[in-house]
């Protein structure tokens, strides 16, 4: 077993040591050697340290994946500082509110993403440009660089609460460390390309930017936001990535439209939520060379606890395991009095070992709660992680989940506390009262329902609350439905039984505007009821309103390139989020056709790209950019 560095910095000198020649980063603009990523990591590290903010402090980083991003979260970690990625997407009230819970010394911006955003500027005071300006080109490295330690935080990652608020997980370096090197799950070494796909707010992407760091090997970069399938699978070919990570929903819309995309890949990690075993069936078959990994793991424990190496010969007959504790990982299925259950039955996991997190920022009576002194293990500081999901070990030793003992769910991959919007929705004084749910349903396509009652028994401003929502949280969290009721159903105790409340329907609700007044428009109007599952959809009403998901919009995108010649990107659904305006914008653009004939032209550019590869021809198209 390898001998860890003490920090993240640390483990990347070795790999710059070894490797400073070769490429340590690609992006659409620039590459970067693993010497000149240093250089540049360097120098901002040197202008974080001339202004005192280095160990012990935070940075805050607002930016998206970019080459730029990874030299500035580099150089924040090299200044002995711990960064805080501020994720663009969410709303103003939101960002504010995670950097007063956090107080970042300094921020590190993005000058494009805040030209774009000018109204949406939620810091005050300096701010130094990750597009390689003044500040980042005369500071120079500082005479000694600090000593970090592998206790010191490295990240700060928000995740949902229940109390109504994110909650800030301190990541320490040894988490990092454990979790990427030394590995027993996935093949990280020289020769691996790894697409860098999650946003970096996500903890996904830790796995990603550090598992190619600091192995010597490649980082692809995808910076655009909003890829569509097809520009995923593009990228992948551009790259030459051998690996790749997927949220479980995004890897069902990649295997149901563009599994040909995946080839190139050598190992695939998806996760996030539960795996559907036909997705996976079809996957293997389609996919002969490439290794399917089921990752497992919470933010608070460093992306992955668990994972599992799918055989070839699965059948797609049972449900998909978790698999077993990764290396320096311990993972213990215990019952409500902390003792291990029987062979085979049902209790809650808890997880342990160099992976688990410092706790909660600014929460010490949540982190008391869910971090634990360990049970089994006397040594000072050892502590086990509560995580809040049913499992049961199978007799051949994989942990299998079995779903969740609170109300927390999963959207698109995402962590949701269902009490936080109801909390979110009282706060509004729109209300009298709150409760949300969540049905089962397909990975992917999984909605939040609100009801909620009047004050006094007025009537709700629908539109106004959601508005209101859309100010305070992510859109991933704005219920696609609310709806009012004179008075909630309660369980003998009194408690509201969220179980008795009412099945909305996804066609529930008004319809609103006009009938489709073109071809252009029928044709956009079917493909929107069969995504979100609605009987009737009509051509004004906002994608989002109606239950639409950025995973549905990407699996709207995808029908759209299959059965019409339009040019549409995924940014540009984003703006037109109305059957009306999309058909507008389309009629504008490009020509469009509404008969079925893209299948052709993506198998010839597949047949293509399958013949460059082989040819040997895998070296990415990099512009010039400035350092």
């Amino acid at each position: 077993m390898k001998t860890f560095p003490a920090s993240i910095p640390a483990g990347f000198d070795v790999a710059t040591t070894r490797y400073r020649d070769r490429t340590a980063v690609t992006g659409d603009a620039e590459q970067l050697t693993y010497g000149r990523l240093a250089a540049r990591a360097d120098a901002i590290a040197g202008w974080l340290l001339e202004r005192g903010i280095g160990r012990g402090k935070t940075v805050g980083l607002y930016a998206q994946r970019s080459v730029a991003a990874i030299a500035g979260m580099l150089g924040i970690l090299r200044a002995g500082a711990a960064f805080v990625p501020f994720d663009a997407s969410y709303p103003k009230k939101l960002l504010r509110y995670i950097h007063d819970d956090c107080r970042p010394a300094a921020m590190l911006v993005q000058e494009s993403l805040v030209a774009a955003r000018a109204q949406d500027v939620f810091w005050q005071g300096e701010a130094l440009s990750l597009g390689g300006g003044s500040h980042a080109a005369e500071a120079g490295p500082g005479a000694e660089w600090p000593q970090i330690a592998p206790d010191d935080p490295a990240y700060i990652m928000y995740t949902s609460g229940s109390t109504g608020r994110p909650k800030g997980v301190v990541v320490p370096h040894r988490a990092v460390l454990r979790l990427v090197i030394d590995n027993d799950f996935a093949a990280l070494d020289p020769d691996q390309v790894i697409l860098q796909l999650a946003p970096l707010s996500f903890d996904a992407s830790t796995f990603e930017i550090w598992g190619a760091l600091l192995n010597g090997g490649r980082l692809a970069v995808v910076s655009n936001p909003y890829p569509s399938l097809d520009e995923i699978a593009a990228e992948i070919a551009r790259h030459g990535a051998t690996t790749l990570w997927l949220t479980a929903g995004l890897f069902h819309l990649m295997v149901d439209n563009n599994v040909e995309g995946l080839r190139p890949l050598r190992q695939l990690l998806a996760g996030g939520d539960v795996l559907s075993p036909p997705h996976i069936v079809k996957a293997l078959r389609a996919l002969p060379d490439c290794r399917l990994i089921n990752g497992y793991g919470p933010t608070e424990n460093t992306t992955f606890s668990c994972c599992y190496t799918v055989p070839r010969d699965y059948a797609g007959t049972s449900a998909l395991p978790i698999g077993q504790p990764i290396r320096q990982t311990e993972a213990l299925i215990l019952d409500e009095s902390l003792r291990p259950v029987s062979a085979g039955a049902e209790g809650e996991l808890y997880v342990g070992g160099l992976g688990v997190a410092l706790g909660y920022l600014n929460r010490p009576e949540l982190t008391a709660e869910r971090f634990i002194a360990h049970p089994f293990d006397s040594r000072a500081g050892a502590r086990l992680y509560k995580t809040g999901d049913r499992a049961r070990k199978r007799p051949d030793g994989n942990i299998e989940f079995l779903g969740r003992v609170d109300r927390q769910v999963k959207i698109n991959g995402k962590r949701v506390e269902l009490d936080e919007i109801e909390a979110r929705l009282r706060a509004t004084g729109l209300v009298q009262d709150a409760a949300v749910v969540c049905p089962p349903g397909e990975v992917g396509h999984r909605v939040i329902a609100a009801f909620v009652t009047g004050p006094q028994q007025a009537k709700v401003d629908i539109e106004r609350l959601r508005k209101a929502l859309r100010e305070e949280l992510p859109e991933f969290m704005v219920p696609s439905s609310i709806t009012q009721l004179d008075s909630f159903p309660l369980s003998p105790t009194g408690k509201v039984d969220r179980a008795g409340l009412p099945v909305v329907a996804p066609a529930a609700g008004e319809t609103h505007g006009r009938p489709p007044a073109n071809a252009t428009e029928a044709a956009l109007r079917e493909i929107w009821r069969r995504v979100l599952g609605r009987e009737t959809v009509g051509v004004d009403e906002n994608f989002f309103d109606l239950g639409g998901t950025s995973l549905g919009l990407m699996e709207v995108h995808a029908s759209i390139r299959r059965s019409m010649a339009s040019d549409i990107t995924v940014v540009e659904m984003f703006q037109y989020p109305r059957i009306s305006a999309l058909a507008e914008r389309m009629r504008r653009g490009a020509h469009v056709h509404t008969g079925l004939h893209s299948a052709q032209d993506r198998a010839r550019r597949q047949q293509a790209a399958l013949a460059q590869r082989r040819a040997g021809n895998q070296q990415p198209h990099v512009k010039k950019g400035r350092r």
